[in-house]
């Protein structure tokens, strides 16, 4: 997975951070506390997850492509084939228990970082479909939080964080930006042990026409 530009958005991020936070350094210190708690520390954190979300995107594509070749004999097949089984796969997990299959046929299970990865999904999910942005009950049970107890949205929960990061291995003071760059690493690691564990049929690609007739139009 090429992760350079993930780590340009998390250098993007760190920048404005460290712009907030130097603009906020000239002000009543009370005002400034008051002014990073609740609004520059809750935007700083919000695009971090929005860049959480595109990796897990980024990691489910990379799944999907690899599922497609996923082969017990690794024999060759052409680029229409390809191109089909993707197709398939990607109608497949749209369905309930579509990414089961996924999981079963890659054994991503036995996969380092595996538990890192799903950390990344619920969490993605609870941004893209809680109503508050709050987490949901399966993400706070992974990160072993209370769940009996009301949390904040997402961007601005600190026990959420501390949750996230400590799972990653990471101290409890890191950041948002700490934790993004924490899961990138981990998500590269995972699909490359991913590859490396399944068999895959080498795709053929047939020379692509030159004429005009038959581009997409």
């Amino acid at each position: 997975m090429d992760t350079r530009v993930l780590k340009e958005m998390i250098a993007v991020i760190r920048s404005e951070q460290q712009r907030r936070a130097s603009l906020l350094m000239k002000e009543d210190s009370d005002f400034a506390c008051d002014r990073w708690l609740s609004t520059d520390e809750p935007f700083v954190n919000e695009l971090c997850i929005m860049v959480l979300v595109t990796l897990r995107h980024q990691v489910e594509r990379e799944l999907v492509r690899l599922a497609a070749r996923a082969a017990e004999d690794g024999k060759e097949i052409s680029g229409e084939q390809y191109e089909g089984k993707v197709r398939e796969i990607r109608a497949s997990v749209r369905k309930r228990g579509g990414w089961k299959k996924i999981n079963d046929r890659l054994n991503l299970e036995s996969c380092e970082g595996n538990a890192s990865i799903e950390a990344l999904r619920l969490l993605a999910n609870s941004y893209k479909h809680h109503p508050s942005m709050e987490p949901d009950g399966e993400l706070l049970k992974l990160l072993n939080r209370q769940s009996e107890v009301n949390y904040a949205p997402l961007p601005e929960s600190p026990a959420l964080k501390e949750g996230l990061a400590a799972f990653i291995g990471l101290g409890r003071d890191s950041d948002y930006c700490d934790i993004v760059e924490r899961f990138v690493d981990i998500a590269s690691g995972f699909l490359a042990d991913v590859q490396s564990r399944t068999k895959l049929s080498p795709v053929r690609w047939d020379p692509v026409s030159l004429n005009p007739d038959t581009f997409s139009r």
